[in-house]
């Protein structure tokens, strides 16, 4: 970084100017700034691409090196890719044959130099200062993971919703982690934490202490809610900013707007994954009741696609019932406390323990209005 000292023409006595430059470049280097690495995992995002890495290049913190991971997209993304490397030599891109999201943000890990490594999907964007202000967090007290919330954008490009942090405090350490903070993390709650890989810049010490990788969602749906599940085990301490800083824009091409008959098999498996990679890690029962949480929600968005699906009332009526009916969902439902449900998801969930498959449908028909 240079100064101009054009407009310092007058020396005195003391020698000002020679003292004004020293404070100058101590200055420099009080602010030299680490390495930050962007993540973009790239797969049939053609039409979005370019609004997410102008998001990116953009950013008022300079220091980035951005990794675009190519997994096998069969589109013009690959091509895009190395066009954006040619434009901007902190572009990085990796060309790899198609393992869905899970293990394209492995690859961008595997790369990755910066001291820090923040994750976008290529159909979102963030604001422009989203890795200074959680650079800035970071560095003020040498935290793991940084914390922030995020914009709704729907079709149109239209902000829907704004879904802020609300943190008792903007600093957690130690017990306060899995006490306060994963809890809030995984189940829904008034604190609108947002457990998500998009929300939050980490540490890379973190990632390299925890020896971490993420799963396949192949293998374990809601891949980065478990993951970072499993991660939370060895974070010492957590910033919040109660600011939405990240773009999450709805995606008609998205795995979460199409109905799949196999869905709610893997929401199964999930949920049994989850509690027993709690008892491995010595969770507490705070923890695996948020888990619980999280698998009712999975649980109804499965009912919520069989609702909104193209197939003939007979068979979603039928879809509908053969899911509340499941002798693993009434089991969960059985064992739970369902006291500490929020009033509404309470009645909800009495309801399809009771196998009230008119009431539910009704209740669920209303989420999707």
């Amino acid at each position: 970084m240079g100064y101009d000292l054009s407009g310092c023409s007058i020396i005195n006595d003391f020698g000002a100017l020679e003292i004004q430059v020293e404070d100058m470049q101590n200055d420099t280097n009080k602010t030299e700034k680490a390495l930050v690495t962007v993540v973009i995992p790239v797969y049939n995002v053609e039409k979005y691409l370019d609004r997410c890495i102008n998001s990116v290049v953009n950013q008022t913190y300079t220091n980035l090196e951005i990794i675009l991971v190519d997994d096998g997209s069969p589109d013009r993304c690959p091509e895009m890719c190395d066009a954006w490397a040619k434009r901007d030599a902190r572009i990085k891109v990796v060309h790899k044959k198609n393992e869905g999201l899970g293990y394209a943000r492995n690859t961008g890990i595997d790369h990755a130099s910066g001291e820090y490594i923040c994750f976008v999907d290529s159909d979102d964007y963030i604001a422009l200062d989203l890795v200074e202000k959680t650079y800035s967090a970071a560095k003020e007290k040498n935290v793991d993971i940084v914390l922030y919330g995020f914009f709704k954008v729907d079709q149109a490009g239209k902000i829907c919703r704004e879904v802020c942090p609300k943190p008792d405090k903007c600093y957690y350490e130690g017990d306060e982690i899995l006490s306060y903070v994963l809890p809030n993390m995984l189940a829904k709650s008034k604190t609108n934490f947002f457990m998500s890989m998009s929300g939050g810049l980490f540490s890379f010490d973190l990632i390299k202490r925890a020896g971490w990788r993420m799963v396949s969602e192949r293998d374990i749906i809601s891949e980065d809610w478990f993951s970072l599940m499993i991660l939370y085990r060895y974070v010492k301490n957590v910033a919040f900013i109660r600011e939405a800083l990240y773009y999450y824009c709805e995606n008609p091409k998205s795995l979460t707007h199409t109905y799949r008959y196999d869905r709610y098999e893997k929401v199964k498996c999930f949920y049994d994954a989850s509690i027993a990679k709690c008892k491995e890690l010595g969770y507490s029962n705070a923890i695996q009741s948020a888990v619980f949480e999280a698998y009712i929600s999975s649980v109804i968005g499965s009912l919520k696609s069989i609702v909104v699906s193209d197939q003939s009332r007979r068979d979603t009526w039928s879809a509908f019932k053969q899911i509340l009916s499941d002798e693993h969902l009434q089991k969960a439902l059985k064992d739970a406390d369902l006291k500490k449900e929020y009033l509404q998801r309470r009645i909800l969930c009495t309801a399809m323990k009771k196998k009230w498959y008119a009431a539910c449908y009704i209740m669920v028909k209303a989420k999707t209005i």
